[in-house]
């Protein structure tokens, strides 16, 4: 029964670790996204237009830079324990602003394969911000 017991919890703490894997590695992926999108506009001197962010012109690259930086920050302290409460926090915001600005909004699809790819992506960071809340699970005592 022991033995049952201790391989369970195996199995659960390896699903876990992956969960939380996953949810750093998406979150780090749309940083870096954002944040690279924000660099070129800058660079570059073409405003963006993303019909689901709730900014425009040069402050929708200003803000996309930003909220890049900080994704990519909010994992950085996670990983390495500092701030790991935040990652949920980001986890959520960046879930918000995907449900609000694709599918609460006046936004319009240009096509069905559009659609498709903001609903996975939606999904995707759904399952993150759950992967996210493991966090704050138990933690162990060191001896």
């Amino acid at each position: 029964m022991r033995r049952k017991l201790v391989q369970w919890q195996l199995v659960r703490n390896a699903l876990l670790w992956l969960l939380r894997a996953y949810a750093y590695g998406f979150h780090l992926l749309l940083g870096l996204l954002l944040a690279g999108m924000g660099i070129v506009a800058l660079t570059s001197g073409h405003s963006l237009t993303l019909g689901m962010l709730p900014w425009q012109g040069a402050s929708l690259t200003r803000a996309i830079l930003l909220l890049g930086v900080a994704g990519i920050i909010c994992v950085a302290l996670a990983v390495t324990g500092l701030a790991r409460w935040l990652f949920p926090l980001w986890a959520l915001f960046a879930l918000y602003m995907m449900l609000r600005g694709f599918f609460l909004s006046t936004y319009a699809f240009a096509s069905a394969s559009e659609f498709k790819f903001a609903v996975w992506l939606t999904i995707g960071a759904f399952v993150a911000f759950v992967a996210s809340l493991s966090l704050f699970g138990r933690r162990r005592k060191s001896h």
